[in-house]
């Protein structure tokens, strides 16, 4: 009995170390950029930071681009908006492809005294709309219009009050300017102040553009929307400073849930970090991570994290091919 009960021992023991095994391969393969901690590869080739700074910075873009691209649509509507609500009429999408199960944000305007203007434009999305591409909307947006498209002080001051995208909490401010020679060029400029689901506070500041390429004369068809966008952007995570740099265009076509292409360089206090590639315009979730090694990395775009290190590259070229998950809507920021 005293030998049998032994060899059971050194059996359990064996299996507690392997299970252990299996536990540390397996967080070294994904970081989450929702958990408080990020697992790092042994090799230290990956840091925990940085890892965690490019994550969240999937994240956030996923975050900016959508919630512009709701105010590009409503900003543009505003004739159609004031008309239907000086008849009291409830706003609806003419077309809910953009919405899930016919939602769309309640919707309130308020007109200055002035040739109807400054105006001001209310998106309320309540606790949840849900987009046709899954992102779940949720808060409001407040869009100031300063005068007539016509005129040459015209902009935009946008206010996001405890706006929610997915898991994300936005809260501040975007003024939004349109080339007067070129109306298909939009300037962002924001600071916002962005909460994670595990309680991290980002602070981050931009200058970004909008160049509509196609889609802008067809505003009732949102599949063949193609944005490029490019600029910077600082930001302060904790005691951390980083910077965003958009090296080549990011692209967002229709409906589609990710960025399908573009290339952006993350900097750690000064120090370059990673350089992230949303690959050849296909509407996929995957993207590619190179850290300052050299080494690279999948991304998972729908579950924001990182897959097993494979060395392999993303392809880096401009095809054409901007395949989407979307349908037809009454476009956003046309025109």
């Amino acid at each position: 009995m005293r030998i049998t009960g032994i060899n059971i021992n050194l059996k359990l023991n064996v299996m507690k170390k392997i299970i252990g095994i299996s536990f540390i391969l397996l967080s070294v393969v994904l970081f989450s950029c929702n958990n408080d901690k990020i697992s790092v590869a042994e090799d230290g080739t990956l840091s925990e930071k940085s890892a965690e700074i490019t994550l969240s910075e999937v994240n956030l873009e996923a975050a900016t681009t959508a919630s512009e691209y709701e105010v590009e649509f409503y900003a543009n509507a505003e004739d159609i908006l004031s008309q239907w609500w000086r008849i009291g009429k409830r706003w609806e999408w003419t077309n809910k492809m953009h919405y899930m199960s016919r939602q769309c944000p309640n919707v309130a305007v308020v007109e200055g005294e002035t040739d109807s203007y400054p105006k001001t434009i209310t998106l309320d999305y309540g606790d949840s709309t849900v987009l046709k591409n899954g992102k779940v909307l949720s808060g409001t947006i407040v869009i100031e219009i300063s005068a007539p498209r016509s005129s040459a002080s015209y902009s935009r001051m946008v206010t996001y009050n405890n706006f929610g995208i997915d898991t994300i909490t936005i809260a501040g401010t975007s003024l939004i300017t349109v080339d007067r020679e070129n109306t298909a060029f939009r300037n962002y400029k924001s600071d916002l102040t962005i909460t994670l689901d595990n309680g991290n506070v980002i602070t981050r500041s931009s200058s970004r553009t909008w160049m509509w390429v196609e889609g802008m004369e067809t505003t009732d068809d949102q599949t063949d929307d193609v944005i490029h966008i490019t600029g910077e952007v600082t930001a302060t995570s904790g005691t951390d400073s980083y910077k965003k740099e958009i090296v080549d265009p990011l692209v967002r076509i229709g409906d589609c849930r990710y960025i399908v292409e573009g290339v952006v360089e993350i900097t750690l206090n000064g120090t370059l970090i990673s350089t992230l590639n949303y690959g050849d315009g296909e509407c996929d979730e995957t993207a590619t991570m190179t850290n300052s090694d050299g080494e690279t990395i999948e991304v998972d775009l729908f579950n924001c994290k990182m897959k097993e290190n494979q060395n392999k590259n993303k392809g880096q070229g401009s095809g054409n091919q901007y395949g989407n998950g979307g349908g037809k809507g009454l476009g956003n920021g046309k025109g």
